[in-house]
């Protein structure tokens, strides 16, 4: 997807210890905000899918990746944004 392009000005570009969200610009906020409104504009549905999608992976992935580091998840700077969607829609 095109939403990968900013990891090109990443310095490294690929690091496998990184967590994308929240240290690439169009993985940080206010991004996933801006395409959960894509989402719900009726012409930009299926683009807003997927980078909304896209960001719940990405944001998988670090979670995964540092699930047994509790310093590392508080560190991870958009898992408040996270927090926030679970609990609206999932009440937990």
């Amino acid at each position: 997807m095109l939403v990968d392009l900013d990891h090109l000005i990443a310095n490294p570009i690929f690091d496998p210890h990184r967590c994308s969200v929240g240290f690439h610009p169009l993985h940080s906020f206010p991004m996933p905000f801006v395409y959960l409104i894509l989402f719900f504009i009726p012409k930009t549905r299926i683009i807003g899918l997927g980078l909304v999608w896209h960001m719940i992976t990405d944001t998988l992935d670090c979670i995964w990746m540092c699930h047994k580091c509790i310093d590392c998840i508080l560190d991870f700077t958009d898992w408040r944004f996270w927090w926030t969607i679970g609990q609206r829609l999932f009440g937990c």
